[in-house]
């Protein structure tokens, strides 16, 4: 949640009693003028003829306060206090200035004191509730800012600070209600609007929050924060249309504001508008080379676009090490002894209901644990923990939070696990802690699993994959060495609550339909084109496609009209909206053929859809991305589904769409045939998998010194 409320300074009164003369009026005025240096002067002369005199003491400590000399004027006003006791200004400034150098127990003494003297000082009152705060008192705080309240309902100040208290303590109804009282006596207040709206947003009223949002906006018009939290709720409305106009706006209204790029470039995204995704991000790359984060989702995103080459991906990958990457290693690491327990560390944002902590699953399960301990290394916090992430951590040898942890902080502590070998499962993919990587913390590194291209960073060794994702030749385009598995480089273990395959949904309908459960990211304008091809030449045919973006009518009818541009009726095209696991497998019972994106192709999709007896067509591309679906449909013996070329690609398709004897038959044998194949084996691809461990863990010897890199 933004903030925008800061921390108010303490509140100084000014005090000007008789002068000796016209010299502290000529101070005084060259004070208020700025021109600090004369004032200074001016006051040291008054002080060096009367060195009591109060009033004088305070004004000079006061231009010191303004200057940050906190401790030269301290003893001033604990001059000009031992001259006036009874001078409640004096305590308070005093109080100021203690409380500035960071002295708050006796900053808030010297506020008591003035508030003895001088009941209902707000300044007072205000500054000892602030130094209550600063002390963790906020229980006290509360209680004095309260006070103030009492007598002065309509102070801001005191209802800014009451809210930020009760956000510190979780407690977001009282806060409401403070930035409430706000809007009420300051009904221009752009910043209670947009906090109100925050609130509102991380407690599910969106509706209200969008209400809040809009009123600080039009309060302030280039209000870039509320504009880009704004478009926030309306993604989690599925107004993501709607959303990207807000963060273009955000953008126009700060163009530093880096959380908008990122925003509008997933929004992009979410549109398909892959080419528009790229520029975004780069547009704000140019302002903020340093932001690792964005540029690697730069090259995620670059994954998806049908333009660029192997060569091209890699050199921009290359980049990201040449911007981010340390000079060099922090650590030295020994010689493992000679059998000794491998220590294999897993580092993730992703031990979860997600690709990649479903992929492991089976690995934790099978792995022979007196050969190998697994350690996993956590990039999450405790809310996101599921039955997944409880399966996993049950299997592993331990499991540690990196969350909240630098990198420096977390390589140091996988260093003193003495891991033999770290597997980061995360590559350039959204919350990934390459920056531990990068600064080698174990002698062996990997890349595997989450990310579909090299790192690009030279300081993980390996990269594991397998003969069809990576035939080859495909050497060439990685900063890794590639270690093939000899069958597939993933292990599938299917749904529990899978639903029973039902029969061939043309029998009934008398009529294929085709289908992709893919993110619709992948769906891009030349899949469209191709796609539309392939409904062309198969009479009466459908296409039902399923992902979140197609909730906003906008995005919808967009997909549809780009498939309307190549000859196909929209009403041919049928879009649904993110399902539930359960309806999600469901739906599968309504599709005969499912057609593979490129060049990204999906992967877990891909298995589930065997897995739910429909065969898959795949477009086989030049790299692994583009050949994740060839891996899978080789793992379970169907390699005349995965298509050499576009044209190759319409003919499999719509060849297999004529034969209802053979979609008959691969239905009905679907399930067994994958249930009997290597990419169900988990004890063999267990197997396989710590031997390539080993194999790659045999290889590392002392090193005496850190790691130096020219790049």
């Amino acid at each position: 949640m933004s903030r925008k409320i800061k921390q108010r300074p303490g509140i100084s009164r000014k005090t000007s009693l008789a002068a000796p003369g016209a010299t502290l009026q000529d101070a005084t005025q060259a004070h208020r003028n700025g021109d600090l240096s004369r004032a200074e002067s001016l006051y040291r002369a008054i002080l060096a003829a009367q060195p009591r005199h109060a009033d004088t003491l305070n004004m000079l400590a006061t231009l010191y306060q303004q200057q940050g000399k906190f401790q030269d004027a301290i003893p001033l006003l604990t001059r000009a206090i031992a001259q006036q006791p009874s001078q409640a200004d004096y305590h308070c400034n005093l109080g100021s200035a203690l409380r500035s150098a960071g002295e708050l127990e006796k900053a808030s003494t010297a506020f008591r004191k003035a508030l003895a003297r001088h009941p209902g000082h707000l300044e007072a009152q205000f500054n000892l509730a602030m130094a209550r705060r600063e002390l963790g008192d906020l229980e006290g705080a509360r209680d004095e800012f309260r006070v103030i309240l009492l007598t002065k309902p309509s102070f801001i100040p005191a209802h800014e600070m009451l809210a930020q208290i009760m956000l510190e303590q979780g407690l977001l109804d009282e806060a409401l209600a403070c930035f409430q009282e706000i809007i009420h006596f300051a009904p221009q207040h752009n910043g209670a609007f947009f906090e109100s709206g925050n609130i509102l947003q991380a407690t599910g009223r969106l509706a209200e929050a969008v209400a809040a949002y809009q009123q600080a906006i039009a309060i302030t018009p280039a209000y870039a924060a509320a504009h880009n939290n704004l478009g926030n709720t309306l993604v989690k409305q599925g107004k993501l249309h709607e959303a990207l106009t807000q963060y273009q706006e955000a953008i126009r209204g700060n163009p530093d504001l880096g959380e908008a790029y990122v925003n509008l470039s997933w929004t992009y995204k979410e549109h398909g508008m892959i080419a528009e995704d790229i520029a975004c991000l780069n547009q704000y790359l140019a302002r903020r080379p340093e932001d690792y984060k964005a540029h690697s989702d730069l090259l995620f995103s670059m994954n998806y676009h049908p333009a660029y080459s192997p060569e091209q991906l890699y050199v921009a990958a290359q980049g990201w090490w040449r911007q981010h990457g340390p000079k060099q290693t922090l650590f030295t690491h020994q010689p493992r002894l000679a059998g000794q327990k491998l220590r294999i560390g897993f580092l993730s944002p992703d031990f979860r209901q997600h690709p990649v902590g479903s992929f492991l699953l089976p690995l934790f399960s099978a792995m022979d644990k007196q050969a190998a301990g697994l350690h996993c290394y956590a990039e999450m916090h405790d809310r996101q923990l599921d039955a997944v992430s409880h399966r996993l951590r049950s299997s592993a040898d331990s499991w540690t939070s990196t969350i909240n942890l630098s990198a420096a902080e977390a390589a140091t502590m996988i260093h003193r696990d003495r891991i033999d070998i770290l597997i980061d499962l995360a590559g350039h993919s959204a919350n990934n802690r390459l920056d531990i990587m990068a600064l080698k913390p174990a002698p062996v590194q990997v890349s595997w699993l989450g990310y579909v291209n090299t790192t690009g960073l030279p300081v993980i060794d390996y990269r594991l994959t397998d003969q069809v994702a990576d035939p080859p030749g495909s050497e060439a385009w990685h900063s890794e060495r590639l270690l093939r598995l000899p069958d597939a480089f993933f292990c599938y273990e299917p749904p529990a609550a899978a639903p029973a395959i039902g029969p061939l949904p043309a029998l009934e309908q008398g009529k294929i339909t085709f289908g992709s459960l893919n993110n619709p990211a992948k769906i891009s304008p030349e899949v469209i084109a191709l796609w539309s091809q392939i409904l062309l030449r198969t009479p009466l045919s459908r296409l039902v496609m399923v992902g979140a973006p197609f909730a906003d009518e906008f995005i919808a009818n967009r997909y549809r009209s780009l498939f309307a541009e190549h000859g196909v009726d929209p009403a041919r095209i049928a879009l649904r909206a993110t399902l539930p696991m359960d309806q999600y497998l469901q739906l599968y019972n309504t599709i005969d053929i499912a057609l593979d994106p490129f060049p990204h192709n999906g992967h877990t999709i891909t298995c589930h859809t065997l897995w739910m007896g429909v065969p898959v067509v795949t477009l086989m591309g030049n790299r692994y991305a583009a050949r994740m679906g060839a891996s899978v449909l080789h793992g379970v013996g169907l390699p005349e589904l995965a298509a050499p070329t576009a044209e190759d690609y319409i003919a499999v398709s719509t060849t297999l769409a004529a034969d209802i004897d053979r979609l008959t038959h691969l239905r009905a044998s679907m399930r067994e045939r994958m249930r009997q194949s290597r990419i169900c084996d988990p004890m063999r691809f267990a197997g396989d998998f710590l031997q390539a461990i080993q194999t790659m863990t045999g290889s590392y010897s002392s090193t005496t010194e850190p790691l130096h890199f020219n790049g």
